[in-house]
């Protein structure tokens, strides 16, 4: 039973939901802010195997009340300030999301004990300036604006709580993840 917790309105949701509606059940774990919309998954309040959760990602209250109450197996962690341009404004803000929501996500996890897997999604972008070069896991994270350092920090988190504490983790560096129903600032960063 995934917990999807990506922007409520994003395509990533609908997509699982709609994919899977006789094999999981999808919790979407969203604080509702600025870049998300109730509109767009007004469509899948229908769906039996569909559930929303107003919550945010820095209060460990209401991300192990999500996974309890639902019964989590597995998280799928996307949720972060993500558009770079922002990141300049309010660096604080993407360290407050991206890396206290991160490691809020993992004690929770870490406390619950029932996760059978955590796939965290990260960014093509703490690799840095790659100059078209061609990049593997290997490759040494080298970010270059808050955005992507706080994803880099926020990795760094996963990996440690996987050592330390046997979080079924994998991390996932893709680049814009956007279709329909995604903020329109997405196509464009």
């Amino acid at each position: 039973m995934p917990l999807a917790k990506d922007h409520s309105g994003s395509w990533v949701t609908r997509h699982l939901a709609f994919t899977y509606e006789s094999s999981y059940k999808i919790v979407c774990f969203d604080a509702l802010d600025a870049v998300a919309s109730l509109k767009n998954i007004a469509g899948l309040q229908s769906n039996a195997n569909f559930h929303f959760v107003k919550g945010d990602i820095t209060c460990k209250d209401d991300v192990k009340a999500a996974l309890e109450t639902h019964n989590v197996d597995c998280v799928l962690h996307f949720a972060a300030f993500s558009h770079v341009q922002d990141s300049f404004e309010d660096p604080i803000g993407f360290c407050q999301n991206n890396v206290i929501g991160t490691l809020v996500v993992l004690d929770a996890i870490r406390e619950y004990g029932m996760i059978r897997r955590l796939v965290h999604v990260s960014t093509d972008e703490v690799y840095g300036q790659t100059e078209g070069a061609a990049v593997d896991e290997s490759h040494l994270l080298k970010p270059t604006n808050p955005y992507s350092a706080s994803k880099a920090a926020a990795e760094m988190l996963v990996a440690a709580y996987q050592s330390s504490y046997g979080i079924p983790a994998i991390i996932v560096r893709s680049n814009n993840v956007y279709g329909p129903y995604q903020y329109p600032q997405s196509k464009s960063s």
